[in-house]
């Protein structure tokens, strides 16, 4: 997947949809902007996944879990690129509310959000398995307690 970088956010040029994308806790911008260099080490607690479009995953995501509308989330600009670019992996910062939503949520809420999730990424032709979402979504979730409860953020990185 191309990014083109324009402020904050970025626009896809989905021509090639292979991508990496590694969900990762660290205590700020600094540290995870390290990242986009070097995949985040083994002291750091990630997940990877592959070949789905994050960008607008981190929107859905959040307009599901706190039922605020997609276009004003996407127009919000909640989720911000602070690494990467022009042929090197980025480095996206999930929105405080996304965040807060995810380390929230209970088991039957996750599940649920997964679901829904699939739902919209199949909207844009994307396809994604309902256990194969409920698992992502699950494991991000996961991250993003412990983000909470040691005061740092989630990232991801797309490579």
């Amino acid at each position: 997947m191309s990014v083109l970088l324009r402020g904050p956010r970025a626009v896809r040029d989905t021509r090639t949809v292979s991508s990496i994308i590694t969900f990762f806790v660290a205590a700020d911008h600094a540290e995870a902007a390290g990242t986009a260099e070097s995949r985040p080490g083994a002291e750091a607690d990630s997940v990877t996944f592959g070949n789905f479009d994050v960008l607008s995953t981190l929107d859905e995501w959040e307009s599901v879990l706190t039922n605020r509308d997609l276009d004003e989330l996407i127009a919000a600009d909640g989720s911000e690129i602070i690494a990467g670019g022009n042929d090197r992996p980025l480095v996206v910062a999930a929105s405080g509310d996304l965040v807060t939503a995810l380390a929230a949520a209970d088991a039957e809420t996750l599940p649920a959000a997964a679901r829904r999730w699939a739902e919209l990424r199949a909207d844009e032709g994307e396809t994604i398995d309902d256990e194969l979402a409920a698992e992502i979504v699950v494991e991000v979730a996961s991250l993003a307690v412990k983000a909470v409860r040691t005061r740092g953020a989630l990232y991801c990185r797309i490579s």
